[in-house]
């Protein structure tokens, strides 16, 4: 027996978790209200509660900033209730993604369920990339097989590859495709951070496979077989329900997509990590990450708004993530930035004050587009008396 003490601290969000799960039949309850009543408007359910509900109940519910303390961080990690919480997602979206196929194959056709339906899928499919991401950071064989058909749903099996071992090594670097430059509006930064992260995926197995001998088109690369996988499944439901069903499938990988880009875009907007004097990046801080502590969408996301500990500690599960008060604060919850960040004069008026203040002023420690740098600089360059003098 341990002679350790017993801890006893319970976690007071512990059953609020399968929250973010069952969040997955939101199109299935719609489609099952819309049968019911015969009004439309159910069809649009699932983004009218992302972002018309969860915004205002935010502002509700508040932040929180409490930790774990360190000494149930053991007990917490080994609970299977958490692992399972993000498993059961799985067929929950798998579900709800084959009842929106359905529905449009056997539906009479109009434009407002075709695209309704396909955008609640995409909205989901996100929700299904954020626990793929959640388990993918896990390295059992169970873990990342969940992760892989999370991520396989929405045409991103490459992800897994890509983030952990791409953009948590080049995080807040120019290195980094998913990392997004002070004065970059959210489309162009979309434009090459979707390419680019299939691009670094495709490159890291290759490098993998070549210090075998063995060639990047091998059933042993990862990102090949995700993408066959993807491809079987899109052909399998084109064969079941008709080609009616193509567009809504396309259509909602990429909007999956573009939410992910969203996330990936307010991370770490404008952070840059400093180089030390042998000419390497300094090691990842929680300086270099936007955090939020909102109750609401840290439930919804698990914990993903927790994410300078995330870096910190990538193996870290989510019920163990920690606030840190050194990291920089978004104003709002993920859902609410998400809108910010798709009006991008909204978006820099907001958060262009917030990074500037995050360096004190010293507009060289910023990750800056270079076409704005002058303008920004005109704008909040303000460094200290002594870090004046240092640059001169």
């Amino acid at each position: 027996m341990s002679d350790a003490p017993a801890i006893d601290y319970k976690d007071t969000k512990k059953y609020w978790w399968p929250l973010a799960t069952v969040l997955a039949l939101l199109p299935v309850i719609g489609i099952g209200l819309f049968y019911e009543t015969g009004f439309p408007v159910w069809l649009w359910l699932t983004p009218i509660f992302l972002y018309g509900f969860i915004p205002i109940i935010e502002v509700a519910f508040g932040e929180d900033e409490s930790n774990p303390p360190r000494e149930a961080i053991p007990m917490l990690r080994d609970d299977k209730f958490y692992r399972w919480s993000a498993f059961a997602g799985l067929p929950l979206v798998y579900t709800s993604w084959i009842v929106g196929a359905w529905f449009i194959a056997t539906e009479p056709f109009s434009w407002n369920a075709y695209i309704a339906t396909t955008l609640s899928a995409g909205l989901t499919g996100a929700g299904s990339l954020n626990a793929g991401h959640e388990v993918g950071h896990r390295r059992d064989k169970i873990s990342i097989n969940f992760a892989r058909f999370f991520l396989c749903l929405c045409g991103m099996g490459h992800f897994r590859i890509e983030h952990n071992l791409g953009h948590h090594v080049q995080v807040a670097t120019p290195e980094d495709s998913a990392t997004s430059m002070m004065g970059e509006n959210f489309y162009a930064f979309t434009i090459h951070e979707l390419p680019g992260g299939y691009k670094r995926a495709w490159n890291i197995e290759k490098t993998r496979l070549g210090r075998k001998g063995k060639s990047a088109f091998s059933l042993e690369n990862e990102v090949l077989t995700n993408t066959l996988i993807t491809l079987g499944m899109y052909g399998t439901a084109v064969a079941l329900f008709g080609l009616i069903i193509l567009p809504y499938l396309l259509i909602a990988a990429l909007l999956s997509n573009l939410m992910l880009s969203s996330a990936n875009y307010i991370e770490h907007y404008g952070l840059q990590r400093g180089k030390r004097d042998d000419g390497r990046y300094e090691r990842v801080q929680p300086h270099h990450s936007w955090n939020a502590n909102h109750v609401v969408s840290n439930i919804m996301l698990f914990h993903l708004q927790r994410h300078s500990d995330h870096h910190a500690h990538a193996e870290r599960p989510y019920q163990c993530l920690r606030h840190f008060d050194s990291a920089p604060q978004l104003p709002a919850g993920y859902f609410t930035m998400y809108l910010a960040a798709w009006i991008p004069p909204v978006w820099f008026h907001i958060m262009d004050p917030l990074v500037a203040e995050q360096m004190g002023g010293d507009m060289d420690k910023a990750y800056i587009k270079p076409s704005k740098r002058e303008k920004i600089y005109a704008k909040y360059h303000r460094p200290t008396p002594a870090e004046a003098v240092a640059a001169e």
